[in-house]
């Protein structure tokens, strides 16, 4: 049918019907009416139809093949918007696949990071025990990315005094996450060897076999490996009354009588560094305990980095400091929430989205009475 049709669109065709229908019509008028002049009217009745139609014809044609046109370009463009889509659905399909495969990853990958959290816990000391023997004493612990570079350690060692000695350590792995907690597990086991195994109290030479149990451990001396550790470490001899500190990189911070002293450690970290020496030494400082209520802070520098505040800028250890000295005097657990209600004021001091936590964050807080 359509063939008839288009063959319809020819000046020819349609001028020859125009024609045949008007002298047809003529020739029925001529026979019903009487014409004077017959020869003028079919001449009439064919010139007529030719002059009109066979132009009208040309447009008719001309605007025929532009709407055959127009349907092909459509046409084209259907048949290429129908592959268009069939290609964004195969990688609509193959990207619904990949999400999947994605978050079943990602549901594995943190299902076994939860994991390792509740293995890391279990080798962190009891904040109970801690508090057996330190009962002011508190432990804010916030590891940014499920598990922890920072790591706190304790353990009480009974020697040749009754009352034997205390040491506590708050360190700060190099990273976070997976990798810090790695390191948190190396430095955990050293400790464990040299304190309660080999019965070592002294600070500095804790640090100093600490050292260089990391460097053999991470084969530092054959590779280009320097993760390592800082660390704040104290040992309170109960008989003698007094406190020992040595620190890699961090320090110790005492507030007495509204007085706040900071001891810093040495500048060398645990572990080998581009900067220092692996054959580095550690220097002990040490604090009569006396009568007077002391309190003592060792920490990572988690909670001095967190960004926030009115202008998104770091805690800072000026601020750190003062906020102590504004707290010092409460019980100490009221100082660990005071601590963490800080923190989450600095963090949400924008409306919206707080900042988000900058790395792992550790304080560890103990007062000694007389």
């Amino acid at each position: 049918m359509s063939s008839y049709i288009a063959k319809m669109y020819n000046p020819w065709i349609v001028t020859f019907l125009s024609v045949l229908a008007s002298t047809l019509i003529y020739l029925v008028v001529s026979s019903l009416f009487t014409v004077k002049d017959f020869r003028l009217g079919l001449i009439l009745s064919v010139s007529i139809p030719v002059v009109i139609a066979f132009p009208i014809s040309f447009i008719m044609i001309h605007y025929h093949r532009q709407i055959t046109q127009q349907k092909l370009e459509i046409e084209e463009k259907n048949a290429e918007l129908s592959q268009s889509n069939e290609e964004i659905a195969t990688q609509r399909d193959l990207l619904e696949v990949k999400t999947l495969e994605v978050e079943t990853a990602h549901r594995n990958i943190t299902a076994s990071i939860a994991y390792a959290r509740r293995i890391q816990n279990a080798i962190l000391p009891s904040v109970r025990l801690i508090q057996q023997v330190l009962p002011e004493s508190f432990i804010l612990f916030q590891p940014r990315d499920i598990v922890s570079g920072d790591f706190y350690w304790f353990a009480h060692v009974k020697d040749d005094t009754p009352q034997g000695k205390s040491v506590l350590t708050a360190a700060d792995c190099t990273g976070h996450g997976v990798p810090g907690a790695l390191m948190s597990m190396i430095g955990n086991d050293l400790l464990n060897d040299i304190v309660e195994v080999k019965g070592i109290t002294e600070p500095d030479e804790i640090l100093q076999r600490l050292h260089t149990g990391v460097i053999k451990a991470l084969k530092q001396e054959e590779n280009d490996n320097r993760d390592g550790m800082d660390l704040a470490l104290c040992t309170i001899d109960w008989e003698r009354r007094l406190l020992h500190f040595a620190g890699a990189k961090n320090s110790l911070i005492l507030i007495e009588n509204g007085h706040l002293t900071e001891i810093k450690g040495d500048k060398h970290p645990i572990g080998a560094s581009v900067l220092t020496d692996t054959k580095h030494t550690f220097t002990s400082h040490t604090i009569e305990l006396g009568t007077e209520p002391k309190c003592f802070y060792i920490f990572s520098d988690g909670f001095q980095d967190q960004f926030g505040g009115p202008r998104n800028r770091k805690f800072m250890t000026k601020r750190f400091r003062q906020r102590l000295l504004e707290i010092y005097q409460e019980p100490m657990l009221r100082q660990q929430q005071l601590l963490e209600d800080t923190l989450s004021q600095w963090r949400h001091h924008k409306k919206g989205m707080p900042e988000p936590q900058t790395d792992d964050i550790l304080v560890v807080g103990f007062k000694i009475n007389s």
